[in-house]
């Protein structure tokens, strides 16, 4: 199951809590020309001096592909480059984002995450474009998120493991 979610609704949280079960696969790595070895932290995050990799995004979806198991959940950015791959290639996803009178309580959360201003100048800059795009994606299932919820508010990761176990879909 791939559930592509927006900065800040608790991809990272709910990954530890669940890690038997859920995977934070982080763009990271795949987007950037990270430093051998290096890693990032919240405030690395949209760093201006980042170095695009060539292969971006077909080396994410491809590693997404190859990460897909019917027993763990991908939580991934809503990159609409990735997301446009996944519908391509005919691979469900689940879109979870904040409604779009959030936008304060999230640049709250990016304060408290301690994100860059240049993280808020695009994802705080750029909200309604952001929202509006993920509204229109007409391929993928919505998840609108009120203020006050994260990720792991709306995912039931207890019968999502207990269909796994039994051989059945777990529709979300």
């Amino acid at each position: 199951m791939i559930i592509a979610a927006f900065a800040g609704t608790g991809k990272t949280t709910l990954a530890a809590l669940y890690p038997q079960t859920v995977v934070d696969f982080t763009c990271m790595p795949y987007k950037y020309l990270l430093e051998q070895g290096g890693s990032y932290t919240e405030a690395s995050k949209a760093d201006p001096s980042l170095i695009l990799h060539d292969d971006w995004p077909l080396n994410y979806f491809h590693a997404i592909k190859q990460n897909l198991s019917g027993d763990k959940i991908l939580l991934i950015p809503p990159d609409f480059h990735v997301l446009y791959l996944l519908m391509k290639e005919g691979l469900d996803y689940t879109l979870c984002y904040p409604q779009r009178s959030a936008k304060e309580s999230y640049r709250k959360r990016f304060l408290d995450r301690e994100n860059t201003e240049e993280f808020l100048d695009i994802f705080i800059g750029n909200w309604d474009r952001f929202i509006d795009g993920l509204e229109m994606d007409q391929y993928g299932r919505h998840i609108v998120l009120q203020p006050n919820q994260f990720l792991g508010d709306v995912i039931d990761i207890p019968h999502f493991e207990q269909t796994v176990k039994q051989g059945q879909n777990y529709g979300g």
